[in-house]
């Protein structure tokens, strides 16, 4: 399996034009490609792809402060 990863990463490489530093986002890629076809299911979310951020929840308010005094007392 490593070596189907390593030219699945070689390749990725190539196609961005050989890049330098980013080999371990390539075998990642590679690696999750790889297994992916090898257990059949493919790979529709990576940990990558969120940033961490949360959707807001359903009710919270995302309004802007109606007043500098507002602003400042959010912050505290």
């Amino acid at each position: 399996m490593d070596d189907e990863i390593r030219k699945a990463a070689y390749k990725r490489w190539e196609d961005e034009g050989h890049p330098e530093g980013q080999h371990e986002r390539h075998w990642r890629e590679a690696e999750e490609e790889v297994r992916s076809k090898s257990t059949g299911v493919p790979q529709t979310w990576s940990s990558d792809h969120g940033g961490g951020v949360n959707p807001p929840s359903e009710g919270s308010a995302l309004s802007e402060p109606s007043s500098a005094g507002e602003l400042a007392s959010e912050n505290k």
